[in-house]
């Protein structure tokens, strides 16, 4: 079987890298390299980069890569079905590479050796006084304002037309575990969203590394970088609107996975999500159900508009908790 780090970056497709370049210094990740035709990002983590942007006359989604063990792993990969045979990376750092599809054709990449390159500075994370726990003795907080300092890519959430095919394949061939279903009645087998972690065994891991979600057809939902701290999150929240962006939906936090969320739009309508605070999960922990209802994404934050739900595009609308959905629409 596979044995996958982490989720190592993501692939896009933009037809302006001049705008996309100022949008995502602004939500706070740092070019590390550019070509005429290729823009590559970083967050403050040991990674050269943690997004590849392609220049495209067409904006989409190109890959998703993981990070693997070894470079064993990669051969185990290169016998999978329609793989490809390992090759060289032609990104900063090396490495190679074997590259797989999932059932709806999205490339899914397998990365190994990639070269670490320093971290950049990163401010600590604030010492918190609660009600009944004081930590903080003398001191002050006083975090700077500017973009909120990216740390590394989290998870992608992606739609999906064929749930069940699409939940098999990330099990068995990537070797996740669920963490949490949301389902409606007793429909496990064809739940309206899976969260999916990484079998890392005993290690800690992030509740959700992909997150699927029921679609009319395959779209990219988001992809979501990890910021230090709630201040960082708001900071960053106050910087990219006083540069002009528009906010999607945050600053909220989600119930499953328990993450402070913050979504934003994209030049080319791609949804990106700074978040911070999420819950980490073992091999041990166990799978739960939730049922679909208008309380199951999100324990506070302003309204969720239901464009929440349509995955980028008016041609890919997933399944939202029915009556909040239905109601959202009936308002529109």
């Amino acid at each position: 079987m596979l044995h996958i780090k982490d989720i190592n970056h993501v692939v896009y497709r933009h037809a302006d890298l001049d705008l996309l370049e100022r949008f995502l210094l602004d939500f706070g990740l740092t070019v590390c390299h550019r070509s005429k035709h290729r823009l590559y990002l970083r967050g403050t983590g040991p990674l050269p980069y943690v997004y590849i942007a392609e220049h495209a006359d067409t904006p989409a989604l190109g890959a998703i890569a993981f990070a693997v063990e070894s470079f064993a792993d990669l051969q185990f990969a290169e016998r999978l079905p329609g793989a490809s045979t390992i090759q060289a990376l032609e990104h900063p750092g090396g490495g190679h590479v074997v590259a797989l599809q999932d059932p709806c054709g999205r490339r899914i990449e397998l990365v190994q050796g990639i070269e670490p390159v320093q971290a950049l500075t990163q401010r600590s994370a604030l010492v918190l006084n609660s009600a009944v726990e004081k930590r903080r003795f003398g001191d002050v907080q006083r975090p700077g304002k500017g973009p909120a300092q990216v740390m590394r890519l989290g998870h992608v959430a992606i739609g999906v037309a064929d749930m069940p095919s699409m939940i098999a394949w990330y099990r068995n061939v990537l070797g996740m575990l669920p963490s949490d279903l949301i389902v409606e009645g007793d429909e496990q087998g064809c739940p309206s969203a899976a969260f999916l972690r990484l079998n890392r065994g005993s290690q800690w891991t992030d509740h959700h590394t992909i997150a699927l979600f029921q679609a009319s057809r395959d779209v990219v939902h988001h992809a979501s970088f990890e910021v230090q701290d709630f201040d960082a999150q708001c900071l960053g929240h106050e910087w990219m609107d006083d540069q002009g962006w528009t906010p999607f939906w945050g600053v909220g936090r989600h119930v499953l996975g328990s993450q402070i969320f913050d979504y934003w739009r994209d030049p080319s309508g791609n949804l990106i999500e700074h978040f911070t605070d999420g819950d980490l999960f073992n091999h041990a922990s166990p799978m739960n159900c939730t049922q679909a209802c208008d309380s199951s994404l999100y324990q506070w934050g302003p309204p969720m508009s239901v464009e929440y739900f349509l995955g980028g595009s008016d041609e890919s609308e997933t399944v939202a908790p029915r009556s909040l959905a239905e109601r959202q629409r009936r308002s529109r």
